[in-house]
């Protein structure tokens, strides 16, 4: 077993580096994909949020529709849905909303986990080769004579330079999980607040409906 062991440690460190520079790609294709899915669906939220206040208050909500098909993005479509409950009451609409942002945020994290994981193994990966590569250069330094310091020498370089590449591919991915996450809580803190909105214009027409109710019943 152990020199088995030996065997495949000699390989040195070569196929890490391979390994590294493809999860880089696929990491760049990821956090490339990712900035442009939240590019097109970034909403003006402060505008919106005012704007369907406007909607709401006219009590048209032929308008309200409208607004929200002509701003697409994550927070119209859960609230669309919301929408097609108004006549159930806010308890129905409240519950129809979880259940559409549920399904919104499985969108919102695609690639996040693949980016997590690339941002906390990559270093690990590329101590890996490290390690690997400072082996096969000891083993070449015990089987061959001191002239091939040299080659050792470049051998440890090479060992090293696996751990700079997992740092480097680690730090983007790092840095755009935490990125991505962020705008994926921004847009359901978003889909939560226009929501109230909705809800707050539905609860008051049941109320406006039965504090009339009791005017009449009073005379």
């Amino acid at each position: 077993m152990i020199e088995r062991l030996m065997q495949m440690a000699a390989v040195g460190p070569t196929w890490v580096l391979w390994a590294l520079l493809l999860l880089s790609l696929f990491s760049i294709a990821t956090i490339v994909e990712r900035m442009i899915f939240f590019r097109r669906r970034r909403l003006p939220v402060v505008r919106l949020s005012r704007d369907l206040e406007q909607a709401l208050r006219s009590e048209d909500m032929g308008a309200v529709r409208a607004l929200l098909k002509s701003s697409p993005g994550p927070e119209s479509s859960v609230l669309l849905r919301t929408l097609d409950w108004f006549d159930d009451g806010a308890e129905s609409m409240s519950e129809v909303m979880e259940s559409a942002l549920r399904e919104q945020r499985l969108e919102l994290d695609q690639g996040s986990a693949f980016l997590g994981t690339i941002g906390n193994n990559a270093p690990f990966l590329g101590l890996l080769g490290t390690v690997l590569g400072v082996v096969k250069a000891f083993q070449e330094l015990s089987t061959n004579s001191g002239s091939a310091m040299g080659s050792v020498l470049s051998g440890i370089a090479e060992a090293l330079i696996a751990t700079a590449l997992g740092i480097a591919v680690a730090l983007p991915a790092v840095v755009a999980y935490n990125t991505f996450t962020k705008r994926a809580n921004e847009t359901e803190d978003n889909v939560r607040a226009l929501t109230s909105l909705v809800l707050a214009h539905r609860k008051s027409l049941r109320f406006g409906s039965e504090h009339a109710l009791g005017g009449v019943s009073a005379d």
